[in-house]
């Protein structure tokens, strides 16, 4: 603690003389829209993105967020409404929408999809969002769009949205109490103007690090040091850089590239004798993204746009293994190279009242992998989704959306392992929304589409951890959901949103692990049928009318049912893993003395299950609670300086350190006090 109060001091006086004779800032929230009001509280209106058919998607803005200056994906999404994000025993973060597979949710970075990859998965801790404008998250198949083995939703990163350049510089710094450190710099700016368009340019860099992760009370780590966890330390530093040239009329040419490279720690699971000693020495991604759209533009038979966008996905990866939870001796290296071009376009063409769209998505994947002393082996898998939906109104208060997309996998290059025959799977999606009025909507929506496998699921050994099986199918699942949406103003000082949505989906042919013995191995094979269904609760109120006076209550909640049916054992039911059938998180925010706004979030974690790999038992983990408390006051810098407003936060998070589990053995970091501060 006294370490991270000397770096804060050390800090503290690039600050002071930009905000001399600082003053409350009045918060730039206005009242007079849905969205905008619920800005306080980090989530927009339930309606500020709309999906025929399906849920309104959530939008976040990053800059809002308390988790971190600078934060990560992961911290973004752990602060978000039913995603469900976790850690694995490899140290990956996974994602998890309405009871899915981490494999089965897109992520899309300034368009580029990059879970298109080895695993078809991206872990979001190693997805820097610096700079990002926005976070959009889609529930369930909004779009049969977005690109192949997109069944359980999408998440998507922009770094520029298409508002008017501005010029902007931010800098944030955090430390917390066990001397971790969080820093970053950047800005934007319009730099000229010609062909009827304006060109600017936006970059920033980040840095993090810590020592561990707090452990929390009750939580086992026989290793544990000065409060840390075992093998949790990290180090990791990104950056971007963007030139973008538009137009009013959305006419557009952008090029966007980032990078990142960690080193970090893998936690052991403590509920097993033998479990990994991971480290990975670097981590290193770098992502290229070129897009360009034409804008509005008028044909004979009404007006279209066309959007293209071509990405490069380049990541180095080293991990090594060790004898003992000193992290000394290595006994194993796993080396892996991926490269990953994507394209996609999108075109819309109007009909009368009615909106035609057609999108096609490519994706080259090729994966080096190398084993300890072993030659290095080529991996390569061929994606491509094709797809047509229409969107038209039924009446005045009615739309009506369908679509069907037709999707395709190959793997051409197998590491000298048999290789697997193509895959073409077709899919669709139908969808109703009704506004009842200007209060109520209501909509319902049904979809089927399939996943394929990726290469890492047909062909790591993860260092003799797994047995390849090239035989694996594709999944496919069959959705239906329904909902209704509330937004009304009561009164001057009043304002409520309400959003209650039920699903239901039925998985076949999921691909499920099962453990092999002698040697014991696990592997994933085609068996189980997974039937889940749920109920989501959206809500927010804001009371008052002075924007630094507003009293905030917010929440959601996620109650599913999740039933998998074993094939090889006559359709014996047993639990899904690591997936809480009941989560839920409230947020109320209050103006207090001095012009400070305090924060108290409670969050609920339920039951959940998991299957030791050295004994094949299932355990269980029992629901647990924690909540996180924060103050915060922004200031109005003075003097005409490139800053506008210093905004300061002390936070504390897992106030009770309470341990709650992301599966059995890994828990959640304990309580850890935290102080930012960020310029704008």
């Amino acid at each position: 603690m006294l370490h991270s109060l000397r770096q804060f001091l050390l800090i503290v006086p690039a600050f002071v003389p930009l905000a001399a004779g600082a003053q409350g800032r009045p918060d730039s929230t206005k009242v007079d829209s849905a969205a905008q009001r619920l800005k306080a509280v980090t989530i927009s209106a339930t309606r500020a993105v709309g999906v025929v058919g399906g849920t309104s998607a959530v939008m976040i803005e990053p800059v809002q967020l308390r988790s971190s200056p600078a934060p990560v994906l992961e911290q973004a999404l752990r602060e978000s409404p039913f995603v469900h994000v976790r850690q694995n025993s490899r140290g990956e973060m996974e994602l998890s929408v309405r009871g899915s597979d981490s494999r089965q949710a897109a992520v899309l970075i300034d368009g580029v999809p990059i879970t298109l990859g080895w695993d078809h998965r991206a872990d979001p801790s190693l997805v820097p969002i610096t700079g990002g404008e926005r976070l959009v998250i889609v529930r369930g198949l909004g779009s049969v769009l977005s690109g192949p083995n997109t069944l359980g939703g999408s998440i998507e990163v922009t770094h520029d949205t298409r508002r008017p350049a501005r010029s902007q510089l931010w800098a944030g710094v955090e430390v917390d109490e066990y001397s971790s450190l969080v820093a970053t710099v950047g800005g934007s700016r319009p730099m000229a103007d010609f062909g009827g368009g304006t060109l600017s340019i936006r970059g920033g860099l980040a840095y993090r690090q810590r020592d561990g992760l707090a452990l929390p009370s009750g939580a086992v780590d026989p290793t544990a040091h000065d409060g840390l966890r075992t093998n949790t330390d990290l180090r990791e530093s990104d950056g971007f850089a963007s030139i973008r040239w538009s137009t009013p009329l959305g006419r557009s040419l952008g090029f966007t590239v980032s990078a990142f490279d960690a080193e970090k720690g893998v936690p052991p699971e403590e509920h097993l004798s033998a479990p990994r000693l991971w480290r990975y020495p670097y981590n290193r991604r770098s992502l290229t993204a070129l897009s360009a759209s034409s804008g509005s533009f008028s044909t004979p038979w009404g007006y279209g746009s066309l959007d293209v966008g071509v990405g490069f996905n380049n990541g180095k990866l080293k991990i090594e293994t060790f004898d003992g939870r000193d992290y000394n001796t290595v006994t194993g290296v796993e080396l892996g190279d991926e490269r990953t071009m994507t394209a996609r376009a999108l075109l819309s063409h109007s009909v009368g009242s009615a909106t035609v769209r057609a999108g096609l998505t490519t994706g080259d994947v090729q994966y080096e992998e190398t084993l300890a002393s072993a030659a290095a082996v080529d991996y390569r898998q061929k994606l491509r989704s094709a797809g047509v939906e229409f969107d038209a109104p039924i009446g005045d208060r009615t739309r009506l959306a369908s679509g069907v997309v037709f999707d395709r996998s190959s793997t051409p290059e197998t590491g000298g392992r048999a290789a697997q025959a193509p895959f073409s799977n077709p899919g669709w999606r139908v969808g109703i929304t009704h506004d009842v009025d200007p209060v109520w909507r209501f909509h319902i929506s049904a979809n089927e589409r399939s996943r394929f496998p990726s290469l890492r699921e047909l062909y790591s050994g993860a260092l003799n951890r797994f047995t390849p099986n090239p035989d694996l199918k594709p999944e496919t699942m069959r959705g239906l959901e329904a909902g209704v949406t509330m937004d009304r103003q009561f009164g001057s000082s009043t304002h409520a949103s309400l959003q209650v949505t039920g699903f239901r989906h039925r998985m076949e042919d999921a691909v499920v692990r099962i453990t092999l013995t002698n040697p014991t191995r696990f592997m994933r094979v085609n068996r189980d049928r997974i039937e889940s269904s749920g109920l989501e609760l959206l809500g927010g109120i804001v009371l008052g009318t002075h924007p630094e006076r507003l009293v905030t209550l917010n929440g959601d909640a996620t109650l599913q049912s999740i039933r998998i049916f074993d094939a090889s054992a006559n359709n014996a039911e047993r639990h899904s893993e690591n997936n809480p059938e009941t989560r839920g998180r409230f947020e109320l925010g209050l103006p207090l003395p001095w012009q400070v706004r305090g924060v108290a979030t409670a969050r609920y974690t339920g039951k959940q299950y998991c299957l030791n790999g050295e004994t094949g038992n299932e355990m269980t983990l029992s629901g647990k609670s924690t909540s996180d408390l924060s103050v915060e006051r922004t200031f109005t810098v003075q003097g005409g300086g490139p800053f506008q407003w210093l905004r300061t936060l002390i936070s504390l998070d897992n106030v009770g350190n309470a341990a709650v589990y992301d599966q059995c053995g890994l828990p959640q970091p304990g309580r850890t006090l935290r102080l930012t501060m960020s310029l704008r």
